[in-house]
């Protein structure tokens, strides 16, 4: 399932890129001293052992007063002017603070089609530990031995390195902004009545929801997002236990469907109907839920060189800006050491 989860992912986008489709995501530590800029590039060289989607990356590092210089509302602009060949793997970024020497950031924006946001969040907290540590901590060579992954003819499936050609016209700024809160944590049923309320509220017509179809693979590359639909009227009858019951079901039924799935001409057919699929339920309110990540935050070994303090990212503009028309929107979660922290779209 993994081997095929990929290859529809990497069907599912522009080929060549598209460079409104990067995941651009901001992981926030507290450390005794900054990493410095050698030390990402010892570290990240690990990530490229094997890897058969990526095989080196841009990296800079950057400066600001305070982290209000570096809002969510700027993560787009930063691949347009920082990463000059954005269809030539993926930019990482050291990102530091005038006024507070004690905290860093690990910046990056990955093209969705080879990375989702889940495997973003992770190859950030593995770059940690790799660089606390001095030792690989991403594994992929072991891991894709111990899931007996297929790679051999990955090339094929991947988007080719040249730039887009409409790139002139891509946006710096979201048609959306995003309102962030943090809340006591809670369980899937209670989180799932509260997407409802806003659903309702919004007069929606689908919820969009985006599950990971290997979210406790310790894979840290690839795509394995499902998208599955749940119409309006099953949201309306059903209490939040009963809405992930549904797309828990239609998740069983996906991936039936996905493991027939044989010949590349396939995989290329199945994985070319993705977005149109998705376009042709209007109304879309999308949900993202990364769960509880408390065990990646770094606490479990020398914490005070590096500790998880937020995590900030957003879908790419391809994927999301519909959620800026009527009846539609986007809610991502994430849960940290008890604390939820929602991203809601708002119409700019």
């Amino acid at each position: 399932m993994v081997d095929k989860m990929i290859r529809l992912n990497l069907m599912s986008f522009s080929r060549p890129l598209n460079v409104t489709e990067f995941i651009p995501a901001l992981s926030t530590y507290s450390v005794e001293e900054p990493f410095s800029l050698d030390d990402f590039r010892g570290a990240v060289s690990h990530y490229f052992d094997e890897n058969p989607l990526f095989s080196k990356c841009h990296l800079i590092e950057r400066q600001f007063e305070d982290p209000e210089e570096f809002p969510i509302s700027s993560f787009q602009g930063v691949v347009l002017d920082e990463y000059p060949n954005y269809y030539d793997g993926f930019l990482l970024m050291s990102v530091t603070y005038k006024s507070n020497p004690k905290i860093q950031g690990i910046f990056t924006a990955f093209p969705m089609s080879m990375q989702d946001g889940y495997r973003c969040f992770r190859f950030h907290q593995a770059l940690m530990s790799t660089m606390k540590t001095g030792k690989d901590q991403f594994r992929i060579a072991e891991t894709i031995a111990e899931l007996q992954l297929q790679t051999a003819d990955l090339d094929q499936y991947l988007p080719e390195k040249k730039p887009f050609v409409d790139e002139d016209d891509a946006p710096r700024i979201m048609p959306w902004e995003l309102r962030e809160t943090v809340e006591p944590g809670l369980k899937i049923g209670p989180h799932l009545d509260m997407v409802k309320a806003e659903f309702l509220r919004r007069s929606s017509g689908n919820l969009l929801v985006m599950k990971n179809a290997s979210y406790a693979s310790d894979l840290h590359f690839g795509n394995h997002l499902m998208y599955l639909i749940v119409p309006s009227e099953v949201v309306a009858r059903s209490s939040g236990a009963q809405i992930r019951d549904y797309y828990k079901a239609q998740a069983v039924e996906t991936e039936k469907a996905i493991a027939l799935l044989e010949t590349p001409e396939e995989l290329v057919t199945a994985g070319e109907a993705v977005m149109p699929g998705i376009i042709s339920h209007p109304r879309r309110f999308g949900v993202n839920n990364y769960g509880d990540v408390s065990r990646y935050d770094g606490s479990d070994f020398s914490s005070t060189k590096g500790t998880l303090l937020k995590y900030q990212w957003h879908m790419p503009y391809a994927v999301s800006r519909g959620a800026a028309t009527e009846g539609s929107g986007m809610h991502m979660t994430y849960t940290l050491n008890g604390k939820a922290h929602h991203f809601l779209t708002q119409r700019r």
